[in-house]
């Protein structure tokens, strides 16, 4: 945990704690309200469509914005904006309600605020250590990410259940407030003289040319979208796994999102020991094989303790290569161009993720789910081991 004997980054990842838990309690209790006051399962599904569709359209604008800006004021405004819109929203649901309409709002507005801090949490933390350090800022902030994905819900739950919605969203708010003190112990590296000139769509064409002609961060790139085709699609389907094919129902759905979280944690604390670092290590593309190789026997088991393990297994392989590409991309990348092509990264990942969900859904309707698994994760695992496995004739790259 080197990069935390850096009091800049040491402050930001304290702050950054009670953020990650925020942004999980707000995502549950949005979901929440939108279910109270439709009684709409698609009406909670455009709850958190609504939440997420920005960060394809706004992201990478603000990621050009970013690299313009002074970092820390950018975090102070993102950070600031979050807490009044769910104070806002605190006192309106405490009042009148929020309504149908108003949640659809709320979630846009929340949505177009998320898709701006993400390229500003990505290009701050590496700026605050040495470059040689940037691998331990990406494994720390998986680190704390996959311990509020555990926790937070839970605490969120409790909280609806026993202070109820709005006092959850008032101490949402509150839990932003961290970062506007701790911004005040950062000193980020500064940008290079005459960084960020040109227009909005120039600055977005200099990450997507960068992305194209570095090889290391091209290969993490469709290494990345692989991932989150077949591994991350699947865990967008537990509810159809729980309930279609083992009929555990509610109770089932939480502990296969357990054990998917459990092994997430798992890979984040290796990765923030230090394993598969430098690049793209073979250590990484065996996982990325192994991952898939997991999604097949899943697909081939039929008891439910197997699905928990592999499901298991296969949280692992999402978040120890999804660390390990972001790192090797953030390695070699320049302060400068970090916001948008980091912004441009979160486009890829969200939206491979919504391809493989919705295809291997389209696909279970026709030959069910495990059947389904089965053949994407042999094919898949069969085409990756033959395109990134290191060979006798071929090194790794």
């Amino acid at each position: 945990m080197s990069a935390l004997s850096h009091i800049g980054f040491r402050a930001y990842f304290l702050a950054a704690v009670p953020l990650v838990q925020a942004l999980w309690a707000q995502r549950v209790t949005l979901g929440w309200l939108a279910w109270d006051v439709s009684g709409s399962a698609p009406f909670v599904g455009l709850i958190a469509a609504l939440g997420l569709l920005p960060m394809i359209v706004s992201g990478p604008v603000f990621g050009v914005l970013v690299d313009r800006a002074d970092i820390r004021q950018a975090l102070m405004v993102t950070s600031g904006s979050m807490a009044v819109l769910l104070a806002l929203a605190a006192l309106i649901a405490g009042g009148p309600g929020l309504g149908p309409w108003g949640l659809a709002i709320l979630a846009l507005a929340v949505g177009v605020v998320t898709s701006a801090h993400h390229p500003v949490r990505m290009s701050l933390g590496p700026r605050l250590v040495p470059k040689a350090e940037v691998t331990n800022v990406v494994a720390l902030s998986a680190l704390n990410f996959n311990l509020a994905r555990l926790v937070a819900p839970v605490l969120t739950g409790l909280a609806i259940a026993t202070i109820g919605p709005v006092a959850t969203l008032w101490l949402s708010a509150a839990l932003y407030l961290p970062m506007l003190v701790a911004v005040h112990w950062m000193d980020p590296r500064a940008l290079p003289a005459g960084a960020g000139q040109g227009s909005v769509v120039s600055g977005i064409a200099q990450g997507i040319r960068y992305l194209a002609a570095s090889d290391i961060a091209r290969q993490a790139l469709l290494m990345t979208a692989a991932m989150a085709i077949l591994v991350r699609g699947y865990l967008e389907l537990l509810p159809v796994m729980a309930e279609g094919v083992h009929a555990r129902g509610a109770e089932g759905l939480g502990l296969l999102t357990a054990a998917a979280g459990a092994g997430a944690l798992v890979a984040a604390i290796a990765k923030t020991a230090g394993m598969g670092q430098g690049g793209i290590p073979p250590v990484t593309r065996w996982v990325l094989v192994g991952g898939l190789v997991a999604l097949a026997a899943l697909g081939l088991s039929t008891h439910w303790w197997a699905a928990l393990f592999w499901t298991g297994a296969l949280g692992f392989a999402s978040t120890f290569c999804g660390v390990s590409f972001q790192a090797a991309v953030q390695e070699t990348l320049p302060d400068d161009l970090r916001g948008r092509v980091m912004s441009l990264w979160v486009v890829v990942g969200i939206g491979a993720v919504a391809i493989g969900s919705g295809g291997l859904g389209w696909l279970a309707g026709f030959f069910g789910l495990p059947t389904t698994l089965a053949w994407c994760g042999g094919v898949g695992a069969g085409v990756m081991a033959m395109l990134v496995l290191p060979s006798r004739g071929r090194g790794a790259t």
